[in-house]
């Protein structure tokens, strides 16, 4: 530590027995006995009783010192040197013009030092304060003093990391390079637009409390306005939605939300952009938003038919406008999986009953599933029937049909349906109240493809009582036919006899539909414990159909076997769309996110599953993550279950990063890839919102003892910490205590030992 002026101390302190009164009583008491009690004058010379008194005396006199337990303190101070920490702001919002006279942020900052530098100089100069100066965005820089300016800042200039503020972790900084110094004070030179990522994006308030743990003042001057002046015109994308897979030729719908500020009576256009070969970006639809209003929002909806298959960037785009100073937030992207065909599912029902929001639900999970859904209400029979010519529009692999009537439908759409379905769709009829001949599809324009005969006496009216004659009451355990229970449908262990052992744990069903007499041509596929067919199929044409009796598998999921109700059904779909014997096992890869921002963690999943969807066993999987630059790291991944799961979290770089995943087993040649690509985007934050915050540099101020100053009054500050009188420090410290050491004990002991020698010499005692 630096040393100011030494002052020596010299004082005397006393520590009476008791009390000031008890050694005032006590010297009282030895002044009487002294003053009571002389020296016999009759056998003694003058001379001989001064001695005596004088001896008395000094013993007296040596007793009340030795009461009153006096200590002589010598110290030596000096005034500490104090630290004066000034942190100037350099971040790109400084260079907002919004000053006096159109100058920056900047330029108005450095006009105030300029003005202040006098009185920092004289401060200086008196050699009880230095001035330690740094700027700061996301870092800090060390200012050194040019001669004797202190405030040696020039024209503003860019640094790589002037796209953010941490004035917090600035404020930290600055206690770091003042520790083992006595602060004098912070001085907070901001436009108080704190705007930084993880780590540097420490609270300031924070920051500024603990100046105030270590008592010294902070000032805060704040330069700009609360609305930029440069920045009055804005367009920006602020939010994108798209699904994260589309089939070949199907239509992907990109919605979003493009936000105006400044652009009232304009048209603006906003694109979309998709990937093309080679990785070009291609425009593929257009749309334009008129701003009504100072500042607006506008939902945007564009879509796209793609024509390739794999991975491809999608960008919501709105065009740069005149006058716009920030184009970073003119556009977000994200990622779809463009896959061939894959499977797709018309689920027809019309009732909400419970088994047809656990079967969507389940469905929906299958990555390589997509399942339209259509409710059409019973209860507003004065509609049916129903128009579905456009629903039918779409290439469906698998139509299925729940607790519907079949007057419901046009015939004509049952006729695209039939049909379809001869050309090799799937046709999945599900059990309820109108289901199978209670609901007449026997006897409609689909009837050709039904698994049983017709039998118009087996219509449920809707008006009236259920038709006990048209269901199997009561549990109703399902059992795999003996010679075509081998379907992949039914298939839930390695082996028959495993899949026979799986069926008899299963939870029974809530009764199920008598499906009347089957078609000679339909199969029995599984039945329950007395025979009745609850499962049966049979091929029109090209495509395959088959009949559910039972409406409450629901209940396989509520009590504990969710994986084999799953499995189920999404054999059940496949096996209608000829699917179920595919061979190979699928690798998958699932972000949680396509779009982060640097350093967010990213997490995702991946597994190996077989063509029914269970797990792959005996597989190990690794995961590298591939930068924009081409570098490469490993990523770690836990299992978890079945599947394996890790997270990014390394992730700053702005760009299209790439995560890549490897799944090998013992005896395989080569490993099974797959990749995934999300964006890590980096908005201008300095300029996005380059509002002043006065509010927030007077919070850091009034946390401590300092203030908010001007501009004007920054010179004051450094009057102020002048005209405050150094802290002192005791750097040595002497004291001595006579009255408990042997001189005294002697003093005491020689005067009455003495005074007792001479009353014998002379015969008094």
């Amino acid at each position: 530590m630096s040393e100011g002026t030494v002052i020596e101390e010299l004082s005397l302190h006393f520590d009476p027995v008791w009390s000031w009164a008890f050694v005032v009583l006590v010297g009282c008491g030895l002044l009487a006995v002294l003053l009571l009690v002389p020296p016999d004058r009759s056998r003694l010379s003058r001379r001989g009783r001064m001695a005596l008194i004088l001896l008395r005396m000094t013993t007296f006199l040596a007793v009340v010192l030795c009461m009153l337990r006096p200590t002589i303190v010598s110290a030596r101070k000096a005034r500490q040197h104090g630290t004066v920490v000034v942190l100037a702001d350099a971040s790109e919002s400084m260079t907002v013009t919004d000053g006096p006279g159109e100058r920056s942020r900047w330029d108005t900052m450095v006009e105030a030092l300029a003005a202040a530098r006098p009185a920092a100089r004289t401060l200086v100069a008196g050699g009880d304060f230095d001035i330690v100066m740094r700027t700061f965005d996301r870092d800090t820089q060390v200012v050194e003093p040019a001669g004797n300016d202190p405030f040696p800042l020039g024209s503003w200039t860019r640094r790589g990391s002037v796209d953010e503020t941490g004035i917090g972790a600035a404020i930290e900084d600055g206690l770091r390079a003042a520790a083992g110094k006595q602060l004098a004070g912070v001085i907070v030179l901001s436009d108080g637009a704190q705007h930084a990522y993880a780590p540097r994006d420490i609270p300031p308030q924070t920051a500024a409390r603990k100046v105030a743990d270590v008592g010294a003042p902070l000032w805060s001057v704040t330069f700009g306005q609360q609305r930029g002046g440069g920045q009055a015109r804005d367009a920006a994308v602020v939010n994108l939605t798209a699904s994260e897979t589309v089939y070949l030729k199907n239509v992907l719908e990109v919605s979003g939300r493009v936000r105006l500020e400044g652009l009232v009576g304009r048209d603006v256009g906003v694109v979309l952009l998709a990937e093309g070969r080679g990785g070009v970006m291609e425009e593929v639809a257009r749309t334009r938003v008129r701003a009504d209003t100072e500042s607006s929002d506008h939902a945007v909806r564009l879509s796209w038919t793609p024509t390739e298959l794999g991975e491809r960037k999608v960008t919501l785009r709105v065009e740069p406008q005149d006058g716009e100073v920030v184009i970073a937030n003119n556009e977000l992207s994200t990622f779809v999986e463009v896959i061939e065909g894959g499977l797709k599912a018309l689920y027809l029902e019309g009732a909400l009953r419970v088994e047809q929001r656990f079967l969507r639900r389940v469905l929906a999970a299958s990555p390589d599933m997509h399942i339209d859904f259509e409710w059409i209400d019973s209860s507003r029979r004065d509609r049916w029937p129903v128009n579905l010519s456009q629903r039918l529009a779409g290439d469906y692999d698998v139509f299925l049909i729940g607790d519907l009537d079949a007057t419901a439908l046009r015939p004509e759409d049952l006729r695209t349906i039939l049909t379809r379905v001869g050309s090799g769709a799937g046709l999945g009829l599900l059990g309820g109240l109108h289901a199978f001949e209670a609901g007449g599809w026997g006897s409609s324009p689909l009837g050709a493809a039904m698994p049983f005969e017709i039998d118009p006496l087996s219509r449920q009216p809707f008006d009236g009582p259920v038709r006990s004659t048209l269901h199997v009451e009561g549990a109703v355990r399902l059992v795999p036919d003996r010679q075509f229970g081998g379907v992949s449908i039914l298939r839930l262990g390695k082996t028959d006899e495993e899949t026979r052992a799986a069926w008899q744990a299963m939870p029974p069903l809530d009764g199920a539909n008598r499906l009347g007499v089957l078609k000679p041509t339909t199969k029995t596929l599984a039945a329950s414990a007395d025979g009745s067919p609850l499962l049966v199929g049979r091929d029109y044409g090209s495509g395959r159909v088959a009949a559910f009796a039972a409406d409450s598998t629901w209940r396989w999921a509520m009590q504990g076997a969710i994986d084999q109700h799953r499995r189920f059904w999404r054999q059940f779909v496949l096996w209608l769309a000829r699917q179920d014997d595919a061979a190979d096992d699928r690798l998958w890869l699932r972000l949680a996110q396509r779009r982060i921002s640097p350093g967010t963690p990213l997490p995702f999943d991946a597994g190996l599953t077989r063509p029914d969807g269970t797990a792959s066993p005996g597989v190990s999987l690794e995961a590298t993550l591939v930068a924009p630059d081409g570098t490469r790291r490993p990523v770690r991944l836990a299992r978890q279950g079945d599947t394996f799961s890790g997270a990014v979290t390394d992730a700053a770089e702005p760009g299209d990063w790439r995560l890549v995943v490897q799944a090998s087993r013992p005896g395989e040649p080569a490993p099974q890839e797959r990749s995934a690509r999300f964006t890590v985007f980096r908005q201008d934050l300095e300029l996005a919102n380059p509002r002043a915050n006065p509010l927030l540099m007077r919070q850091l101020a009034e946390v401590t003892t300092g203030g908010v100053r001007l501009p004007e009054e920054l010179a004051t500050v450094f009057e102020e910490i002048a005209a405050t009188p150094p802290a002192i420090e005791s750097q040595e410290q002497w004291s001595f205590s006579p009255w408990d050491t042997w001189p005294m004990f002697l003093l005491m002991a020689g005067g009455m030992a003495t005074e007792w020698l001479l009353r014998k010499r002379w015969g008094l005692v």
